[in-house]
């Protein structure tokens, strides 16, 4: 099935329109960029993963949000336009980052669920079904494409500055996965602070 552009509208254009509705209107004189944002959980046997939430009391590897959190600082903004998850191998004694893979298809729990966006307490993505099955060796994450592993969100999401965001994960009950994380990337247009020029 062939999708049909309904909108002419850029990612760009979408932020800054969003932004100016906030009041935002510098926006459109900052840097333009690509971002990707992730952050990872323990699989500890919770059934609701709350990723971004307090990611800044994670660290890198496992997070690449800074002091901030989950809010972007003023000057940036993001629109997202695609989320994927991977997991993270943990050494045991020492908790340290060893190596990172994507979902497989092996069936683990974590592997199938639903996740949902909440955009300064409101819901943006609500229970959008996920699933990760193999198909004759081929790992099939977005319906819409099942060559590609990412999610591509049909309706651009924008972050604006110092709003909070969190994308939920609800899944089956399941055995806690020791030195295994589940981590959640986020992909998408972004603009940065641009104090004396862009380019």
């Amino acid at each position: 099935m062939k999708g049909r552009v309904i909108s002419q509208i850029t990612p760009q254009q979408k932020a800054v329109a969003v932004n100016n509705r906030f009041g935002n209107t510098n926006i459109k004189g900052q840097q333009g960029t690509t971002r990707v944002i992730y952050d990872s959980l323990s699989l500890d046997g919770s059934t609701e993963l709350r990723f971004f939430e307090n990611a800044a009391s994670r660290q890198y590897p496992f997070t690449n949000i800074g002091s901030e959190g989950n809010r972007l600082t003023v000057g940036e903004t993001f629109v997202i336009q695609k989320i994927y998850f991977g997991f993270i191998e943990t050494d045991p004694d020492t908790n340290a980052f060893i190596s990172f893979g994507t979902l497989n298809g092996t069936g683990a729990a974590y592997e199938t669920g639903e996740w949902s966006f909440l955009l300064a307490n409101s819901q943006v993505i609500k229970q959008l079904p996920f699933s990760v099955f193999c198909n004759a060796g081929a790992t099939v994450i977005n319906p819409a494409n099942a060559s590609d592993q990412t999610f591509d969100t049909f309706t651009d999401i924008v972050i604006p500055p110092l709003l909070e965001y969190v994308l939920t994960y609800r899944i089956a009950p399941y055995a806690a996965v020791t030195n295994t994380r589940l981590v959640c990337f986020m992909e998408g247009t972004a603009g940065i602070i641009a104090p004396q020029t862009t380019f």
